[in-house]
């Protein structure tokens, strides 16, 4: 059984976040006197979850992502059969993957020179220095998932947890690097000379792009109730 429900925010606040004194879920709003909570970073699982134990109403400030989609809130439940047959699966699975890496251990081992292997290496460390490594972030800390890319090509990469990225591939004077991220204004951020040296770091700071976001008080709705076909439940067996 799946439950889902949609956000809406009837009346927007005109009033100004960032200029909120910062509490630990969003900021205080001194015209209201209430907690407005950043709901900006969160995903469909937390906001489902801080509303199905929010008893009164809440004011908020949202990505209007958030506002244009249903959330599920309660995840479909495998019957006990079907997740008995999913862990026979991975169990078979992996005692193939056993068999094949005894397998590989009975295969006559290579031998490596030394000479070439450290000369391999060293060739490795200089390439990796070579690549440009940063970090990504927004004013309440780092911003993972960002997309750095090469314009005009799709080379590229996306930030890890801690918003660091190393760009894979050598950049030279004059590139153009974009980045982007949903809710946030895109940069497009033009190589220097000292940013293709070895050990090069580039940092960004992003800002929010203030035409997706909006603040109010939040009205929840049920929005229907759903069971999966037969279909769909053989396809979450996999």
């Amino acid at each position: 059984m799946e439950q889902k429900i949609n956000l809406t925010i009837t009346k927007p606040c005109t009033e100004k976040f960032n200029q909120f004194n910062k509490t630990e879920k969003g900021g205080f709003c001194n015209s209201c006197k209430k907690e407005v909570i950043d709901f900006r970073n969160m995903t469909d699982k937390q906001l489902s979850s801080y509303f199905k134990s929010k008893t009164g109403k809440a004011c908020g400030y949202f990505d209007t992502s958030q506002l244009t989609r249903d959330i599920q809130v309660q995840e479909f439940q495998q019957p006990k059969r079907l997740q008995f047959l999913k862990v026979a699966a991975l169990a078979f699975l992996s005692l193939t993957s056993l068999h094949h890496v005894q397998a590989q251990e009975h295969q006559p081992k290579t031998e490596i020179i030394e000479s070439f292997e450290n000369k391999t290496q060293a060739n490795k460390a200089l390439e990796q220095d070579k690549l440009l490594t940063g970090t990504v972030v927004e004013e309440s800390g780092p911003l993972p998932g960002a997309n750095i890319i090469l314009e005009g090509t799709t080379i590229g990469t996306s930030t890890n947890f801690d918003g660091e990225f190393i760009f894979p591939k050598t950049l030279k004077e004059g590139d153009v690097l974009v980045i982007s991220y949903l809710g946030f204004t895109t940069q497009k951020i033009k190589i220097k000379k000292e940013q293709t040296q070895l050990n090069a770091v580039l940092n960004i700071n992003m800002e929010y792009d203030t035409s997706c976001i909006l603040m109010g008080e939040v009205d929840v709705n049920t929005v229907y109730e759903t069971k999966r076909t037969f279909w769909q439940k053989i396809k979450g067996i996999f």
